[in-house]
């Protein structure tokens, strides 16, 4: 079953990250987000940072998920063969991102996670059901993204984008019975990904802008486990409040919606009955820039369609605050 990572964030994590991800600076890593214009809260700009401008971004995510008894959970079990829920968790991430050129951005990112209450119910084999808990805790994925701008004017900004997520997190942590979980379970997966899409921006009035994007990550295999490939799209519409772009604080709220399809995991080349499945959240959001060089974003999404694979448990709203700094 497929979950995404989620964190919280330790103070000792997050200078980690942070010398993790200048570090990489250099290796031309690249961004999920930064050097947007600023419409929605997950999707992805077509417009790219100016040549020699940083831009740095704290993002919190908490995602509440639904809850199951132990009772519950075995009755599931029972029938599907094994059954694992978790009842909420956080990811803290944190992204860098540097204009090359005009029209070129890289940029990289890193996240702690955090999960709650993760609980398991297995009832193969014929004998009576086993559960056990657990609190996943560690580092997710370094990933590396590059974007270029390959369309500029009146018509709006397209930009290509591609990169690498590399299996750099925690994948060994254990239920209390010892049992190790699946992949898509951990705070990192273990396989090597290639995220690879396209971003588009265009105001549509000096105090309106459409942004739309969409991503498809392929996943490599590795032990015989197949990670379901994920595809991303999402299209936001953001209007400023503040009269004046050079007034600050600037106020400005959005509309976002992001659909969210996960093709089903393979164990030696079967696919997992309860994996994958297709979400569509929507989420209104405000943004706040204190000033030309910082600005924070608050988003609530709620799911208003799900239709997932076999027995997995539903997500019941999301929350991410972002922090963002550019210099």
């Amino acid at each position: 079953m497929y979950r995404s990572a989620i964190g919280r964030p330790l103070m000792r994590t997050v200078v980690v990250a942070c010398v993790l991800v200048l570090i990489t600076v250099s290796n031309l890593q690249a961004n999920h987000g930064p050097g947007a214009s600023g419409g929605g809260s997950s999707t992805v700009s077509g417009e790219t940072l100016k040549p020699g401008h940083f831009e740095i971004s704290l993002r919190e995510d908490f995602s509440k998920f639904e809850h199951f008894s132990t009772s519950e959970a075995i009755r599931h079990a029972q029938k599907s063969g094994d059954f694992d829920a978790l009842d909420h968790g956080f990811l803290t991430s944190l992204e860098l991102a540097y204009g090359i050129t005009e029209n070129f951005q890289i940029g990289g990112g890193i996240g702690y996670f955090a999960g709650d209450d993760f609980l398991s119910a297995d009832a193969e084999g014929g004998g009576p059901v086993e559960t056990s808990h657990t609190n996943p805790h560690g580092f997710t994925d370094l990933s590396l993204i590059a974007k270029y701008r390959v369309l500029q004017g009146w018509t709006g900004n397209v930009a290509l984008i591609g990169g690498v997520i590399f299996p750099t997190g925690d994948d060994d942590v254990r239920l209390e019975n010892g049992e190790l979980l699946s992949p898509t379970d951990q705070p990192s997966t273990g396989r090597w990904g290639f995220p690879v899409g396209i971003g588009y921006s265009r105001f549509l009035t000096p105090r309106i802008t459409l942004d739309a994007s969409a991503i498809y990550t392929f996943r490599l295999e590795r032990d015989g486990i197949k990670v379901g490939d994920r595809l991303d799209t999402g299209v936001a519409l953001a209007y400023r409040l503040t009269e004046s772009i050079k007034t600050f604080p600037q106020y400005s709220v959005f509309l976002e919606a992001n659909d969210v399809f996960l093709q089903k995991d393979e164990v030696d080349g079967d696919s997992e009955p309860n994996s994958g499945g297709n979400t569509l959240y929507l989420t209104p959001g405000v943004r706040v820039r204190l000033s030309p060089l910082a600005a924070i974003t608050v988003a609530p999404s709620v799911p208003v369609w799900q239709e997932l694979n076999g027995d997995q448990g539903k997500v019941d709203f999301k929350v991410a605050i972002t922090m963002s700094f550019s210099f």
